[in-house]
């Protein structure tokens, strides 16, 4: 842990304890005291009551290496000193710890005892002299502050996993109480070191800028430390509550008066970074030099760094708070029973390098002393209790969101954003659809005037050597090229107009494709590759009504099999001739999904989401049954048919507004096998399997978020994040790209 060739305080403390045990070990359940010898530098003294017989043999065959008020001292092991007092054995690392117990005891101090059977006692009142020579800086005078309090703490340590602190404040003045950490959580930057919430006071009338803040101050404050570059006081955020007004007047005003020094639009914000040094003093120990100004609802935010106010800025609109950490989902959660008048929370793998900033003298490995641990959680709460809670680091690695980038559009999107082969593509406004490198960078334009219905598809070109892409707007079927351009004869126009998404699919491997379409008059197109109609396709087939979801293709033992679903509910099997192999099949409910095929060794089905919460499967001999998924829903609902679990059966994807289920059968049983809940209707899900394992991609428009949602039921640490189209994702072998439109810009990110 440490390095070898260092004697650490950790280490020195260890041997000293076991030097004493090592004379007797009967002083293992004795009171234990840890003090401070000289500036850095520490020592164990024990006092225990009752025979001590091996340490009486051994102080009976020496004489006393000295007497302290009359007490005789004895060294024993050439280096702990031992005396007995009355009924009391007492020992220490020094001379003089010993002989400061007997000038206690001697004072009128007849018992030591501790608030509990078992723990450790803490006094406050000595903190910095007891940590001098090793913290330093904000460390120091935090310690200073807390001498001027009151307290009484018991350490006390659960099993190897975890770390409990209990004590009281013995007097309390402010009685006020704040909100928890989970409703404040949605305003932390995610990349939160720590953070400490407590109670705002109005600062004072004779402050000149008191007329500009007191009249929006909320009751409570939060500093926040954040893990950026840079150092400690640079990266901290202020956020002051806000009382239920719209501070922004004021704000503007107290720019005018403090100046200007830059002013910018970020998400839906508006930002002013101000001048002075050592502003709100009142709220934050030392101040803000030169600090950024936000409004962000329910709270005014300043940080002296723009990299942490964009974080916060991030952590509101784009869903990228500390409630989408893992570690802080983690945490030893605070006495639900009990309102918190202050509170403290660290996430210790951020904050180790912090740590070591905040200690000076020699290395004592405080750091990574601090990285053992996952995170703290503290209170002191409004009955004047006190609470302290560490987690032990676990050893598990899983999946995370991060931002790769962030890229803001001059244009409206209007359709996309799509993810295919190593490209980005988005239909915009002025420019059509435009494709950009996965690092950002605009590769081509192509002008398009009518927005893509559905999402492009991916087939290859000259020869299967090169990705082109298909898709269909407006009237015409467009095929482009891997650098942009239209592949002659493409674009084809279809003449009574497009009804349905284009649906591409391999006609012969590997390179020969079938792009089918649906028109608005009824008629079933299907062409290749090269724009030719395909044979039986061209077009012959006509359904009752409307066709509006994709055509579905797929082969089974050397036949193909081509599905049509018309909005009247009948549904169409064709052979690749686009001959009926059956006469129309009709459904027993309305259809809310395409009619997905999937034909494999296991079964051959084809299946249709309902309206009533049912699905309807059928059988390539047109016979028929039920699932009842969701009857008893909540709104509408909706359907996807994918294989999750792997057996190639197929499984049941359907969610209402109030849930996401997956069903799937065991053996001959057909049984519900998943439930999610995230609080929000769900208005599109995709499935992606990635290093074999299964998520799922639910979007919610009403909520303007993405959730990353796992097969354990969880959702994915990083999200849900902002969004206000369905989400393009793309895998990777050694990551998960996810693409979200959100206020106008681009954002990337990856697990």
């Amino acid at each position: 842990m440490l390095v070898a060739d260092k004697m650490t305080l950790v280490v020195e403390l260890e041997r000293g304890r076991s030097d004493i045990l090592s004379i007797d070990s009967a002083w293992e359940d004795g009171l234990w005291m840890l003090q401070q010898i000289g500036t850095g530098t520490y020592g164990w003294s024990v006092a225990k009551h009752g025979g001590l017989p091996v340490a009486a043999r051994s102080i009976a065959a020496q004489e006393p290496a000295s007497i302290y008020r009359g007490v005789p001292l004895y060294v024993l092991s050439g280096r702990i000193w031992v005396a007995q007092y009355r009924n009391l054995w007492l020992a220490g690392t020094q001379s003089r710890l010993v002989e400061a117990m007997i000038a206690t005891l001697e004072g009128g101090q007849k018992e030591w005892q501790g608030v509990a059977d078992t723990g450790i006692t803490v006094s406050v009142e000595n903190l910095s002299a007891f940590f001098s020579g090793r913290a330093g800086g904000a460390l120091s005078a935090w310690l200073q502050e807390l001498e001027k309090s009151d307290y009484q703490l018991h350490l006390t340590a659960l099993g190897r996993e975890r770390l409990q602190v209990r004590g009281r404040l013995h007097s309390r003045d402010n009685r006020s109480v704040i909100p928890s950490m989970e409703s404040i959580a949605e305003y932390l930057p995610i990349q939160l070191a720590w953070s400490t919430a407590a109670p705002a006071v109005a600062i004072s009338a004779q402050n000149p800028l008191s007329r500009f803040i007191n009249p929006w101050l909320g009751k409570h404050k939060v500093v926040a430390q954040l893990a950026l570059p840079g150092e400690y006081p640079d990266n901290r955020v202020l956020l002051l509550s806000v009382n239920g007004g719209d501070p922004s007047d004021y704000l503007i005003r107290l720019s005018s008066e403090l100046g200007v020094l830059e002013e910018f639009s970020y998400q839906m914000f508006e930002v002013r970074q101000v001048l002075g040094d050592g502003l709100f003093s009142s709220f934050i120990r030392g101040g803000l030099r030169n600090p950024y100004i936000v409004f962000l609802g329910d709270y005014v935010a300043l940080s002296p760094s723009r990299a942490g106010i964009e974080q916060v800025m991030n952590a509101r609109a784009l869903g990228l708070s500390l409630l989408q950490d893992a570690t802080f989902n983690n945490r030893v959660a605070l006495d639900s029973t009990k309102r918190p008048a202050a509170w403290w929370y660290s996430h210790h793998g951020r904050s180790a390098r912090l740590v070591d900033q905040l200690m000076i003298g020699e290395d004592i490995g405080a750091g990574t002393f601090w990285s053992g641990w996952s995170s703290t959680t503290g209170a002191i709460y409004e009955d004047g209790s006190i609470s302290l809670d560490s987690r032990r680091q676990e050893q598990r690695s899983g999946l995370a969101a991060a931002l790769v980038w962030q890229l803001p559009l001059e244009e409206t999107i209007i359709a996309g954003p799509f993810l295919l082969e190593q490209s980005i593509l988005v239909q915009e406004a002025s420019s059509g659809l435009v494709c950009r490198g996965l690092e950002g960078n605009v590769r081509w334009a192509y002008p398009l005037r009518d927005s893509i219905k559905g999402a492009p598809q991916p087939l290859y070109l000259d020869g299967g050597r090169r990705a082109g892409i298909a898709f269909a707007a407006g009237d015409q079927v467009h095929v482009l090229d891997w650098q942009g351009k239209a592949h002659a004869p493409f674009p084809l126009r279809v003449p009574s107009g497009i009804q349905s998404p284009l649906e591409v699919s391999v006609l012969e491997q590997p390179v020969v494709y079938a792009l089918w379409v649906a028109s608005r008059d009824q008629r079933i197109y299907g062409y290749d590759q090269d724009g030719r109609f395909l044979t039986g396709w061209g077009p012959n087939q006509v359904a009752d009504t409307l066709v509006s979801f994709p055509v579905q293709h797929s082969q089974y033992q050397g036949q193909d099999y081509i599905t049509v679903l018309s909005e009247s509910g009948r549904l169409y099997l064709f052979d690749r001739l686009g001959r009926l192999k059956l006469d129309t099949l009709p459904l027993r409910a309305k259809a809310i999904s395409p009619p997905y095929l999937r034909l494999g060794p296991q079964q051959q089905r084809i299946a249709v989401g309902q309206s009533d919460g049912y699905v309807q499967v059928f059988n390539l001999e047109g016979q028929t049954f039920r699932l009842s998924l969701m009857p008893n829903h909540e709104g509408a609902v909706q359907f996807r048919f994918e294989d999750i679990v792997g057996d190639e059966r197929g499984d049941y994807l359907m969610w209402d507004n109030a849930s996401l289920r997956l069903f799937s059968y065991e053996g001959t049983d057909f049984r519900e096998v998943q439930k999610w809940s995230v609080g929000a209707p769900l208005h599109s899900v995709q499935y992606k399997e990635w290093k074999d394992e299964g998520l799922l991609m639910g979007f919610s428009a009403d909520a303007r978020r993405l959730w990353v949602l796992g097969m354990d039921g969880k959702v994915q640490p990083g999200f849900p994040v902002a969004a206000d189209a369905p989400a393009a994702v793309l895998a990777e072998e050694e990551r998960l790209l996810i693409l979200c439109y959100y206020e106008g810009s681009l954002y990337l990110y990856e697990l």
